[in-house]
């Protein structure tokens, strides 16, 4: 499996870096207990610190809409974003809501009900890898994408099209506006085995997005028990191939 960057692209974003994770022959069709409790663990750990600050999390959505746009975007919302923005329209929380006005009341211990705890479970669950994948966003609040790699043959690249960027698996488009979460072609089914997932961020949150890379890669190699590997796109390195 292969992933390749367009320099333009590392030009037009300083600070740019993306982790890697390549997965080979998970099992994607079947109920998988280790992602169905990281889904929830991720879940519950939002939703304590949303009743805190409903504004969890906005610093770096706001940090990826500056990099939709300086990537030519007109429009879209990042995967990211759109993790957030579900989670909390099935909670019930707005970030209109009101925080505390002294800080000193967010650092004092917050209880939460057995229910509450109960409804944290609010983002649906689809399949073990995108219930890994979600439940990563939610927990380390960084941009992250799968992509089906079929036989492993066919590279996936991130082209430059006229003023925006791309995503490609050979010659088939895969997302449009690059970090927008529309996949098309790459997209992952419950038929998916081989996957390659990108990890997005910059300098500001480089630790986030190492931390993210290292989290996946062992939560996949534990729940599906097969091969994985990981690499690191940032400044001259352009390009990551494996041979799982």
């Amino acid at each position: 499996m292969k992933i390749s960057v367009v320099p333009s692209l590392f030009d037009r974003i300083p600070g740019l870096c993306i982790g890697i994770v390549a997965v080979r022959a998970a099992d994607n069709a079947v109920v998988n207990r280790e992602a169905e409790a990281f889904r929830r663990r991720c879940c519950t750990e939002a939703n304590l610190i949303l009743k805190m600050d409903p504004a969890l999390a906005e610093t770096e959505l706001e940090t990826y809409r500056k990099m939709l746009a300086a990537g030519g975007a007109t429009g879209g919302r990042t995967a990211v974003e759109k993790v957030f923005a579900e989670y909390r329209e099935r909670l019930g929380i707005s970030l209109a809501e009101d925080a505390p006005e002294d800080p000193e009341i967010l650092l004092q211990p917050k209880k939460a009900t057995l229910d509450e705890l109960a409804g944290s479970d609010a983002l649906a669950r689809i399949t073990p890898i995108m219930d890994i994948i979600r439940g990563g966003m939610l927990k380390f609040h960084v941009e992250i994408h799968a992509y089906d790699m079929g036989n492993r043959k066919t590279p996936l690249e991130i082209r430059e099209s006229g003023q925006t960027f791309s995503v490609y698996l050979g010659d088939k488009i895969c997302t449009s506006d690059w970090l927008c979460d529309e996949e098309e072609a790459g997209a992952v089914t419950q038929d998916t085995e081989n996957i390659l997932v990108l990890i997005t961020g910059m300098k500001e949150n480089r630790r986030k997005v190492a931390a993210a890379r290292n989290e996946l890669a062992r939560r996949m190699k534990s729940a599906f028990d097969r091969a994985v590997e990981v690499g690191w796109l940032e400044g001259k390195e352009m390009e990551f191939t494996t041979e799982i």
